[in-house]
């Protein structure tokens, strides 16, 4: 059986092809240690994991999922903070493996994602295909036979291993989908998709998909999301009558949207880092805290994520921050393990334009305005 792979791109999708190559690897030259990177990518991974578990009917909003990847007590159902845990691990297991330079698709690293998201939950089959007798229907499509998944999932390795001239962002977007249909799993199918089709990304070198990552907007558009993929497969697996142009056009606007997002981003980074710069200097206190400050007018700032993301020790981090709180920028909240810093009333008062770009990608907003642009 063939696979979901025959397109027809309209002139929109490939405009938006064009731009994401020509946009797509800004990211490229930030190092793991980069302050733009320490700014904003703990809350774009908070809103990826609440985002991609959201769409499943997890409850737990990037703020929780936060508070649950630090280790603080959330007061919330076992089951979904197993399932959070679950997804950041197997994003960092992808995030490990896909940079590597001998890394090459295998079924081997598609189970070992699925029984990472899935392990310890109810149907948590250690990564295993279904079986006989294991037949999926959702909603009103019927995924293929449980006996044609090993052969189909070979298939999609073999074209995930061919060189070819298809743009990455086409091959995300169909790993995607083609993961979905075929529903080699029990369960966590579109979890796993989701994290496999990062991996594509960061194989073209993405550095950080978190912040191109669209879980955040499909949580939000979650009906949109399932329409998209009802009208592309159709009410049972049959690739010959059902091509994937639709999915694509959808797929590349969002993604094109998310990409606009995180380039804002990029662009208004250094001019925040100055405002910052200019109320330390006035104050007569050290320019290097800018960096920490916008992190904390971002997100919620821990001392162990600071010391992780600054290569400092913990001790080290915990007595700068101390410092920022003397000083009249930070406040404490929470007490032992979950204690984090805020912006004091001092804090939010500067006005910086990252906080509220950041809460664009994280809420899953639509920016609508470059997509305008390229189908005019």
């Amino acid at each position: 059986m063939p696979l979901h792979l025959t397109y027809m791109p309209n002139r929109p999708t490939r405009k938006r092809l064009d731009h994401w190559e020509n946009a797509v690897r800004r990211d490229a030259a930030l190092s793991p240690g980069d302050w733009r990177l320490l700014a904003v990518w703990p809350a774009a991974r908070n809103a990826s994991v609440s985002g991609s578990t959201g769409i499943e009917g997890n409850p737990l909003d990037a703020a929780q999922v936060e508070e649950v990847l630090a280790g603080a007590a959330v007061d919330a159902d076992a089951r979904h903070i197993r399932e959070v845990e679950n997804y950041n691990r197997a994003v960092n297991l992808a995030r490990d493996a896909a940079p590597r330079p001998d890394f090459e698709w295998t079924n081997e690293i598609v189970h070992q994602i699925n029984a990472a998201v899935m392990e310890g939950l109810p149907q948590d089959t250690h990564g295993a295909s279904r079986g006989p007798g294991e037949e999926v229907v959702v909603g009103i499509f019927t995924g293929p036979s449980s006996l044609l998944v090993p052969r189909l999932m070979q298939e999609l390795i073999d074209w995930l291993r061919r060189p070819n001239r298809t743009p990455p962002l086409v091959r995300s977007a169909l790993l995607h989908l083609n993961v979905i249909a075929i529903h080699p799993f029990n369960d966590g199918n579109g979890r796993t998709a989701r994290i496999l089709s990062a991996m594509e990304l960061i194989r073209d070198g993405v550095r950080s998909p978190e912040l191109i990552g669209i879980e955040a907007y499909l949580r939000r558009h979650r009906d949109e999301y399932i329409d998209a993929l009802r009208t592309t497969l159709g009410p049972s697996y049959d690739p010959d009558n059902h091509p994937v142009t639709e999915w694509l056009d959808y797929y590349t606007r969002i993604s094109l949207d998310r990409l606009e997002a995180r380039n804002r981003i990029l662009d208004a980074l250094p001019a925040d880092i100055g405002v910052l710069h200019a109320a330390l200097a006035d104050a007569g206190e050290p320019v290097e805290w800018a960096v920490t400050l916008l992190a904390a007018r971002v997100g919620r700032l821990r001392t162990a994520a600071l010391a992780d993301l600054t290569s400092r020790s913990a001790p080290a981090a915990r007595a700068e921050l101390g410092r920022m709180t003397r000083a009249g920028w930070l406040h404490p909240r929470g007490a032992t393990r979950g204690r984090w810093y805020g912006p004091t009333e001092r804090l939010a008062s500067v006005r910086l334009h990252v906080p509220e770009l950041m809460g664009l990608l994280a809420g899953g907003d639509q920016l609508a305005l470059l997509d305008d642009e390229l189908s005019s």
